[in-house]
């Protein structure tokens, strides 16, 4: 995260405006009492941000034995900075304190971080920040690969291509609230037109427009826009570009925010306790695991709190 974006963040780090953007976003999102509320949480809000600054500032200067845990606590103030615009009485009951990830027991032996899974629970950060940022809440006990969820940040698709010799990603043309499909793309997910427009329909709510020699013209929902609240479109933004899954079954349909959450909260608990592995991964480089950790670390720590940013800055 450089300067810049913090700058942008620190807009917000007075009272009065703050007062001011959290009355005008209650009201927006027809909360009762907004001036009330917005008087309530403005001070609470501005230490979120700057809490996540000294979390984000420290990480960059930090050795990557510990940088995991500095961006996921970090990356924690900013999501409740952003819970507190939705959820203006949050927390409200000890239940959402937990972080809401679970990660199942690790082997001494064998262990392949890329194979490793992390599962939601019904009752944490996740499912909450998951139901007020972005209206989801059918994923309680979804189980999810640390594989499929790194696949989905478009910034590491030249890192799986180098290890792996396929790409996972294919690009697609977005322009405001359309989205063009070219025809290759249908033919690569075994599926006529129709069916792949009834099937983005169903599953996306996209809205069919029109059809060319080349391909599919579609109608994005509200949600799909801005690549900090879609669950379709992945975007790189240092390319900028925009992908989606190179087979149907790779969608996740969860928002960029939330894989970054999950991956980094895995990497965090290893970093705290599985201190062998870690470091032996470190420093001897052992496994392709290495380098995807390392090339995620760097794509968060920048990415994160752009899209955080973002989603404040949409109001």
């Amino acid at each position: 995260m450089t300067y810049h974006e913090w700058k942008d963040l620190a807009l917000f780090y007075s009272v009065e405006s703050t007062q001011k953007f959290l009355e005008r976003v209650y009201a927006k999102n027809g909360i009762n009492d907004a001036k009330k509320n917005s008087f309530k949480n403005s001070e609470r809000f501005i230490y979120f941000l700057k809490h996540a600054e000294s979390f984000y500032k420290q990480a960059s200067n930090s050795p990557l034995e510990i940088k995991p845990i500095l961006l996921f606590y970090g990356m924690a103030q900013l999501i409740k900075a952003c819970l507190i615009t939705r959820d203006p009485h949050y927390p409200s009951h000890t239940s959402v304190l937990a972080h809401g990830v679970t990660t199942r027991k690790r082997k001494k032996q064998n262990y392949c971080f890329s194979d490793d899974e992390v599962k939601i629970q019904r009752n944490g950060l996740c499912m909450h920040f998951m139901q007020h940022l972005f209206a989801q809440s059918d994923i309680v006990d979804e189980r999810y690969t640390m594989k499929k969820l790194l696949m989905s940040i478009p910034e590491l698709s030249d890192t799986f291509y180098f290890q792996e010799k396929e790409r996972f990603l294919t690009i697609v043309e977005k322009e405001k609230d359309k989205i063009f499909v070219p025809e290759n793309v249908v033919i690569n997910y075994k599926m006529s037109d129709s069916r792949f427009a009834d099937y983005m329909s169903h599953h996306f709510q996209w809205s069919f427009a029109k059809k060319n020699e080349n391909g599919l013209l579609f109608e994005l929902s509200q949600q799909d826009m801005n690549p900090w609240t879609s669950i379709s479109l992945l975007y790189d933004m240092g390319k900028n570009q925009y992908f989606i899954p190179s087979q149907r079954e790779r969608f996740l349909r969860l928002p960029e925010m939330a894989v970054h959450y999950l991956i980094l909260y895995n990497i965090g608990m290893i970093a705290r306790y599985e201190t062998e592995w870690w470091y032996e991964l470190l420093t001897q480089h052992i496994s392709d695991d290495y380098v995807l950790i390392q090339q995620f670390l760097l794509v968060t720590e920048n990415k994160f709190p752009k899209y955080a940013l973002q989603f404040l800055l949409q109001f």
